[in-house]
């Protein structure tokens, strides 16, 4: 209490004496500069440090949400490490008495009015692969380099988000499948949300080929202006756009050549054809820029998110699919090839040239050879937020001669299939079969490597009928605006529909999973099985069992015991349309698609025990780390 009276009494003194100051001239401090570079103190950007400057600051410091402070150096002048009132006092003292009073210079670095961002999703490093006359004159005295690298994985939701919020997919959360807009509240902020806080009234921009990145890599009620078609129209609007706005800050992401490389792979004329395309596109956009003067000021990027490869596709770690260009160019760009840099790093870029701090969050980080005053630094990485759930075992799946092995915890006799998902479908039992449906991303898994189905699923042709089984398998989900399966044979479009499900669904109170039985004319559902509070942080074991003999069906999460119900149906039998599918219903094309990575899939042609319950958690050395 003491320290907040002495902090008002202050306000108010200084504010006393502002109003006295308010109509005196300046005692000489610094004044306007011409060069784009602010003059160290000018906290409103007017050229001058006067009186305005320190009654912002104590507007800032009194009421931070409500009086942003647009500054690129620190607020701190008082250079006692923190940033309070005794700024406030500073800063008047250095405008009455410059000569006495020095506070800290701002970094001798030009700010940009302007910085553009285009994406071209899919083209990797393969720009130099073909006719891009336009980049090569747009970057002719830029700084390039055709080795930078993207994200793991290589995936188009987890690269954009990486781009824009400056860290890593394991910290951003952005997939293909995500839903609804970024959070407000994430520590790992977008550079649209930091300009914003900095700038209430700057304009922003967002066009994109693929609505995914505006509708859920972007926080909502940033007052964005946000479009979305494909890549001719999009530049048709944006060119529109410019001849009235010069945004702050604009993002652009063109989807014609990931979509060609999907269709014909790297090495083909189409791929490079398209890839030339959207280099005119780029070229309309610059032009542009330069016709309305924009360009003048502006700090231009040109990358993409992943490469492809030769066959056409990209989520693996391939040269093909990793490496990316990244090009920019501005006034004080430096002339040559860029240094060591990733993807990521764009969001620290963007926001340097606008003279803004990045969130100490982010491990992005600005590469060498790209502005002259900054020099290239290691990359600091964050320690991931802690973890308390199942980790990454960092290690092989065990085989099946080791001594440690599946099938040295449980008999190979109850086992109808094992998929350990590394870098394949592959059953081990060998008597059912197994495919992967449109695209599957093998990543690090909890043994091994894993299945990622947010745009594919695993198809199997298991169908168990009126007999007892068990399913096993790890899954690392992301949230949800639905109710995907987990695994299925029915047609999940209609309850009643014959076979079963467990889905991973958001509810009004938060997300659960639900099993659905229907016979064709009746169904059964179990809803209200309760997540763990912290499986969005790690691996989660599910254990799903099936015992006629008891006339149960049960969901044992995290090897904890099984919540088991009747199956109300009495004898009906659980096949659906198909075989079990993981990450997909049984026809393989339901609307929702599992946000999720799924490893070490087993189907028991038995109902399990709590005692193999056990034998399971032993085997996969499941250990929650506290």
């Amino acid at each position: 209490m003491k320290n907040t009276l002495s902090k008002t009494l202050t306000a108010l003194i200084l504010t006393a004496v502002m109003l006295f100051c308010a109509v005196m001239p300046s005692a000489g401090a610094s004044t306007g500069s011409s060069s784009g570079a602010r003059v160290s103190g000018d906290l409103n950007g007017d050229g001058s440090v006067d009186i305005a400057d320190v009654v912002l600051l104590l507007q800032h410091t009194l009421f931070p949400d409500l009086y942003p402070v647009n500054y690129p150096g620190s607020l701190d002048f008082s250079d006692d490490g923190t940033e309070d009132m005794a700024d406030v006092v500073m800063l008047l003292q250095h405008i009455l008495f410059p000569s006495i009073y020095d506070i800290k210079p701002i970094d001798d670095r030009y700010i940009y009015k302007h910085v553009v961002i285009l994406g071209v999703d899919g083209a990797g490093a393969f720009f130099r692969e073909a006719a891009t006359p336009n980049i090569d004159r747009i970057f002719a005295n830029g700084s390039v380099t055709y080795e930078a690298q993207c994200m793991k994985p290589s995936i188009s939701g987890q690269n954009w988000g990486s781009i824009l919020h400056g860290v890593l997919p394991e910290f951003h959360g952005c997939t293909n499948s995500s839903h609804g807009p970024y959070p407000s509240d994430s520590p790992y902020p977008s550079i649209f949300r930091v300009v914003r806080e900095s700038d209430p009234n700057a304009e922003l921009a967002s066009f994109n080929n693929w609505s995914v990145i505006n509708s859920t890599e972007i926080e909502d009620e940033l007052d964005v202006h946000m479009d979305n078609g494909n890549d001719d129209e999009e530049t048709d609007k944006i060119v529109a756009y410019l001849e009235k706005h010069q945004p702050r800050l604009m993002f652009v992401q063109f989807d014609s050549v990931d979509a060609a490389g999907h269709s014909f792979g790297n090495a083909s004329r189409k791929y490079l054809e398209q890839i030339n395309h959207v280099d005119g596109l780029i070229g309309r956009i610059y032009d542009k820029m330069v016709d309305t003067g924009m360009m003048e000021d502006t700090l231009i990027i040109v990358t993409a998110d992943h490469g492809h490869t030769q066959s056409g596709g990209h989520g693996g770690d391939s040269k093909a699919e990793m490496t990316i260009m990244m090009a920019a160019a501005g006034k004080t760009v430096v002339n040559g090839v860029m240094g060591d840099a990733e993807n990521r790093d764009i969001a620290a870029i963007a926001l340097y040239a606008l003279g803004l701090e990045k969130p100490s969050t982010y491990t992005a980080k600005i590469p060498g050879n790209l502005f002259p005053e900054v020099e290239a630094t290691p990359r600091q990485e964050y320690m991931p937020p802690a973890v308390v759930r199942y980790e990454n075992q960092g290690q092989d799946t065990p085989e099946p001669d080791s001594g440690d092995s599946l099938f040295d915890f449980i008999s190979i006799d109850d086992i109808a299939m094992y998929m350990p998902l590394d870098g394949d479908v592959t059953d081990l039992i060998g008597d059912y079969t197994s495919s992967k449906k449109d695209k599957i991303y093998f990543v690090d898994g909890y043994f091994g490597q894993a299945a990622g189905v947010e745009d594919g699923a695993i198809l199997t042709d298991f169908a168990p009928g009126l007999n007892s089984f068990s399913i096993s398998c790890w899954v690392r989900l992301n949230t949800t605006n639905s109710d995907p399966c987990i695994f299925s044979n029915k047609d999940w479009d209609y309850g009643v529909n014959p076979g079963f499900v467990l889905s991973y669904r958001k509810t009004d109170s938060g997300f659960d999973i639900k099993f659905n039985l229907g016979d064709g004319t009746k169904r059964m559902d179990v809803e209200g099985l309760g997540m763990p509070s912290d499986y969005l942080n790690g691996w989660m074991p599910v254990i799903f069992v099936v015992d006629r003999n008891a006339g149960t069906v049960g969901v044992s999460l995290d090897f904890g015991p099984l919540d088991t119900s009747r199956i109300e149906l009495g004898s009906v039998s659980f096949n659906g349309i198909g075989g079990v599918n993981f990450g997909q219903d049984g026809t393989g094309s339901y609307k929702a698609h599992l946000p999720a990575v799924i490893d070490e899939i087993i189907i028991f042609n038995k109902a399990l025990t709590s005692a193999e319950i056990a034998a399971l958690k032993q085997y996969y050395k499941a250990e929650r780390v506290e």
